[in-house]
């Protein structure tokens, strides 16, 4: 029982919305659910689109073939006719003049007169996508009353009205459907049981909850695509969560907020993408010297420069890694699905308070604007860990001041907040005494350098190994990091089906690499990693700091994360070598440009 439906539209036409709710409609339904934007820079023009996965089996990605198509304007005909499913149906407008296109073999083309049935019942035209949304329910003989609740959930807020138009036009496309299509189609869904605890949720929503539950007080970011609707959504239920919320002049000011309200006592955080997150490594570094704890949410996108604003790579690991001059420790964490972005968005603040440092998580587009069904988050499962806070300092004799940086074994100092009697320090951006003076006395610029470093050690201990999917004992790992654990996880069962056994590795923490991860990746047989950029980023940091090497690296980096047919692919090609040393590259080949339709209104 799968279902795949995918709408195609100018930017503006209500694609997204449309997409976003029919995916909690079959959520709602008890089935497992993803749904996957693509749309180009603009605001308005260019083509944009929706998919939308359904299937009564656990599933973690989008895939390239669909089962349905609904094209709202020509360009939504042409980009998607090859993407069809033998058997599957496309919906169209019949007022586009589609009598040039080339149409697929084996597929129902369905024109359906949009103009005509929003007339006969005095619809306005923009709620053309709801008429197909009732088309493609109808077509699979699915309830419409999930969809009439949530329809009052999204417009109820302008009016009765609105609502009742809405539900009038879904019911007109459904019925429609029912009494012209001609065609043969073979998928049918009924609503399954629900206990009510599943959610639709994007990465980013998922991290800002994780970000709540884990005790986050003050949030300060500039927008920036794809970390956007953080910012946006955190700024909506400002609030409902008691937090503070502000949206910052630019990204230097956005992170500065967040480590100064990390030093006055609460836990603070910021996000960006990786234009914002250039000009916010000098403060990365301000946070690293003074020891002020600060989590910085970088949603990768293409580079160098602006690039590709609204596609998806994994390219700024090194980056992160290496963000802000000089030599210091800090986390980065990779969260691969919505459930990590929740639970590890709030250990994230735990790592950053324990051992005083920054904290950069990384999702990417992919992951953070996608939207998956899940269970709902517990907040109760989050545990709150401060790290050494001196509550209740020792008396001061006159002009002496806590010892902010006191050299520890662990390395880690206990810190005060502003108004702690007895706990009075600077902050400071310059190398400093225990006693939080600045000095540049060459011996003690050693021994802040090696405190510092020496909180690594402790570090290590706290960070979980990587997990693995599937039999520990697979004759093949598939290594992999952050989001693309979703399209590796769907692999599985394809390759399965073709008898070749494997199993996923996957690394949610990437720094530090502890070195008791030598064993696992040691005992791992035959091994390809998958990475979304062209330079094997994480291969080297294995190789770096574990003296690890896969046997395969498939690289792909031409603004789309990998598919699960690509991964299965990689794999079987790799095997097929035998797993010789070797390097492949995977590109979405024969696609059309979603920023500049104008260029195939020829095609035939």
């Amino acid at each position: 029982m799968e279902f795949t439906w995918i709408i195609g539209a100018e930017a503006g036409a209500g694609s997204m919305v449309t997409g976003r709710t029919l995916a909690k409609v079959f959520a709602r339904g008890g089935y497992h659910v993803i749904g996957y934007p693509e749309y180009p820079s603009l605001i308005r023009g260019g083509h944009n689109t929706y998919q939308i996965r359904a299937s009564d089996k656990e599933i973690h990605s989008p895939v390239k073939k669909n089962d349905v198509v609904v094209a709202l304007n020509r360009d939504g005909i042409i980009f998607h006719r090859e993407h069809i499913n033998k058997g599957g149906v496309l919906i169209y407008d019949s007022e586009i003049d589609a009598s040039s296109i080339r149409m697929p073999e084996g597929v129902s083309v369905f024109p359906v007169p949009l103009k005509q049935i929003i007339e006969q019942n005095k619809l306005d035209p923009r709620m053309a996508n709801t008429i197909t949304v009732g088309i493609s329910l109808g077509l699979i003989d699915y309830p419409m009353d999930d969809f009439f609740k949530l329809l009052e959930k999204e417009f109820s807020r302008k009016s009765k009205e609105i609502v009742d138009l809405n539900v009038k036009a879904a019911k007109a496309g459904y019925d429609y459907v029912k009494g012209n299509f001609k065609g043969n189609f073979s998928i049918k869904f009924k609503p399954m049981k629900n206990d009510g605890n599943t959610i639709v949720i994007g990465g980013n929503e998922a991290f800002a909850l994780g970000a709540v539950a884990g005790g986050v007080k003050m949030f300060a970011a500039y927008p920036m695509t794809p970390a956007s609707s953080v910012l946006h959504y955190l700024a909506e239920k400002e609030r409902d969560f008691n937090i503070v919320v502000k949206q910052t002049e630019d990204e230097i000011a956005a992170v500065e907020y967040a480590i100064g309200a990390a030093y006055a006592g609460v836990r603070a955080g910021t996000s960006t993408s990786g234009g914002g997150f250039s000009l916010m490594v000098e403060s990365l570094g301000l946070s690293a010297l003074s020891e002020t704890p600060v989590v910085v949410f970088l949603s990768q996108r293409p580079g160098p420069s602006t690039c590709l604003p609204t596609w998806t790579e994994q390219g700024d690991l090194r980056f992160a890694l290496h963000a802000s001059q000089g030599e210091f420790l800090r986390v980065l964490i990779a969260p691969g699905t919505v459930d990590e972005e929740f639970y590890l968005g709030a250990e994230a603040f735990n790592f950053a308070e324990k051992y005083q440092l920054p904290v950069i998580v990384m999702s990417d587009k992919f992951l953070s604007e996608s939207h998956f069904s899940a269970r709902k988050f517990e907040p109760s499962k989050v545990k709150i860990e401060r790290g050494e806070i001196a509550s209740n300092p020792k008396a001061l004799k006159p002009m002496e001041r806590f010892e902010r940086y006191k050299i520890t074994k662990s390395g880690i100092s206990p810190r005060t907040f502003p108004g702690t009697q007895n706990g009075m320090h600077v902050a400071t951006s310059y190398e400093h005494r225990e006693d939080s003076f600045s000095s540049e006395n060459f011996e003690n610029r050693v021994e802040m350098v090696d405190k510092r470093a020496r909180k690594q050690k402790l570090l290590e201990k706290d960070i979980p190994l990587p997990k693995i999917y599937g039999k520990k004992d697979a004759p093949i790992s598939i290594i992999c990091w952050g989001s693309q654990l979703l399209p590796a996880l769907d692999a599985l069962p394809i390759l399965e089906a073709k008898g070749v056994h494997a199993n996923v590795i996957h690394f949610a923490y990437l720094y530090p690499l502890p070195k008791r991860i030598r064993a696992l990746l040691k005992a791992a047989k035959n091994t390809i990693m998958i990475e979304n950029n062209s330079t094997a980023q994480f291969a080297g940091m294995l190789k770096e700091f574990l003296s690890f090497r896969p046997n395969v690296l498939a690289l792909k980096y031409d603004g789309r994360q990998f598919f699960p047919d690509e991964v299965a692919d990689a794999v079987e090609k790799a095997k097929a070598d035998k797993f010789r040393r070797k390097v492949m590259r995977v590109v979405d080949k024969g696609e059309y440009e979603y920023y500049n339709p104008a260029l195939y209104s020829e095609v035939r």
